[in-house]
């Protein structure tokens, strides 16, 4: 009898998962220094907790209680820190699995996160290490694109406006408009010059991100900057990046800053999206 995969249903064929199986091999050779995490795939939440998350909930159990799919790793990992009496840092993880949502239902991450990391050293490091690890595996001319949720979240009133930037959306906006000038700030040091001296109470969040361009560029990274940058995830606070291939229209890696997440500690991590990758590995 002939069986159909159900719309959305996913199954990796033998060469797709030859390269997933691959890429975790290299995974395990390159973060050495890195402690390994395997976290739950089955979470469990309290409705206020769940609010903040927003987890792939699946079920509920008698207590009022959530049953979740991990639909983000660093939420996981963050969950996890907090039930232990004592966590040393700083922290060096890495991780590689499936997350969940309602909308791709599984895809497999690569990531890495820094705990109790300083500005800039810890930025570099999870740049510089996915971008070697993405080399390791046969991709070459990868470029940077630098943002910072300081200045998206000062300036955008409400998530419309947010929308409006993952879009890139300039429709009906004029060209004194704010988000105009956010959504036109993108290209090389040059934006970020002119825009500081529009808006001068982003000078710093500017020199952030001129400082680490310039460090990831003597490490031989090409940087460009977008400050109309959005992450999905509320909980970034500082620099954020993508990593682009020129032969993927999309991000093929993601992340930045998310400081006080735990605790009041300081954070940056990042993850390869490597369901993206199939295609040019």
């Amino acid at each position: 009898m002939k069986r159909f995969i159900p719309e959305g249903e996913r199954f990796f064929n033998f060469e797709d998962s030859r390269k997933l199986k691959d890429s975790f091999v290299k995974a395990c050779e390159l973060f050495v220094d890195y402690r390994f995490i395997q976290l739950p795939t089955l979470e469990v939440y309290q409705p206020e907790d769940a609010q903040f998350s927003r987890p792939f909930l699946i079920g509920t159990q008698s207590d009022g209680s959530y049953l979740a799919l991990r639909s983000d790793w660093t939420i996981s990992l963050i969950r996890f820190l907090n039930s232990l009496r004592k966590v040393d840092l700083p922290l060096k993880v890495f991780y590689w699995g499936p997350i969940f949502s309602t909308k791709d239902l599984e895809k497999f991450q690569m990531g890495i996160e820094l705990v109790g990391y300083d500005f800039p050293e810890g930025e570099k490091e999870v740049i510089s290490k996915l971008v070697g690890y993405l080399n390791s595996l046969g991709l070459k001319d990868l470029s940077v694109i630098l943002g910072h949720m300081g200045i998206v979240k000062r300036l955008c009133k409400n998530e419309r406006d947010r929308e409006r930037l993952r879009k890139k959306n300039f429709f009906g906006l004029r060209e004194e408009d704010v988000l105009h000038q956010l959504l036109k700030a993108y290209g090389g040091e040059e934006v970020l010059n002119q825009f500081s001296e529009s808006f001068s109470e982003f000078s710093q969040e500017c020199e952030d991100l001129r400082r680490l361009g310039r460090i990831l560029e003597s490490a031989g990274v090409k940087v460009l900057y977008d400050l109309s940058e959005v992450r999905m995830r509320d909980y970034y606070t500082g620099i954020v990046f993508e990593i682009f291939h020129p032969e993927v229209g999309y991000p093929i890696a993601g992340g930045g800053r998310y400081d006080n997440l735990f605790l009041e500690s300081k954070a940056v991590g990042g993850a390869v999206y490597l369901e993206a990758l199939l295609e040019v590995l």
